[in-house]
């Protein structure tokens, strides 16, 4: 076990400030999109109404997008490692959550989630793909329960920490949360460049 850990340390650190990233958007990107963009806090108003179905609309646009773009990784891994596309898509998608703090017009927020649909479609695929490829085959099933890891983790990290850090130091501006998620998504691809492809374990 100690092994597998170690074999998959430097992905699990990758996945944990991805998916922090990812946390950080899906907890407070309706908080972010009704007060910054819709310019209200009310939730019974209309305004927020309409800014709640527009996250709706944003989040639907940016999966219908990563299933699209799931069918052309196969193409694309062709010609570049999986280590470094998804590095790329993390990127993008770092990018993605960064403009969600300077927008202020819903239509633009399609171009934000663009963004992030692009490494969305990586992360459902390319870690799992690069799981399988260094995984010896009678340990596939423990390397996968293991991996599962790396999403509970920042999960539960999310939960406690970035309330925290809203109310402690930025004092209630939820938008500055999407800052964290984009530094955290930066901070996952720069590691990721540096994740070399490596044999299975023996």
């Amino acid at each position: 076990m100690i092994k597998i850990i170690k074999h998959l340390l430097p992905l699990f650190v990758v996945q944990f400030f991805t998916w922090l990233a990812l946390f950080a958007l899906w907890i407070y990107a309706t908080p972010v999109i009704t007060r910054y963009i819709f310019g209200t806090t009310n939730a019974e108003s209309t305004a927020f109404e309409n800014g709640t179905t527009w996250v709706g609309i944003c989040f639907a646009f940016y999966s219908t997008l990563a299933a699209f773009l799931a069918f052309v990784i196969p193409k694309i891994l062709l010609h570049i490692s999986k280590q470094k596309l998804h590095a790329i898509a993390l990127l993008i998608g770092g990018i993605g959550l960064l403009l969600l703090f300077f927008i202020k017009e819903k239509y633009l927020l399609l171009l934000s989630f663009s963004f992030i649909g692009i490494a969305w479609s990586s992360i459902g695929n390319v870690p799992y793909s690069i799981i399988s490829s260094i995984a010896p085959e009678e340990k596939m099933v423990t390397y996968f329960a293991v991996f599962n890891f790396s999403v509970v983790i920042p999960q539960v990290t999310a939960a406690f920490l970035l309330g925290y850090i809203n109310k402690h130091f930025f004092s209630g501006e939820t938008v500055y949360i999407m800052l964290v998620g984009g530094a955290s998504m930066l901070i996952a691809s720069l590691i990721m460049f540096f994740v070399k492809e490596k044999p299975p374990i023996n």
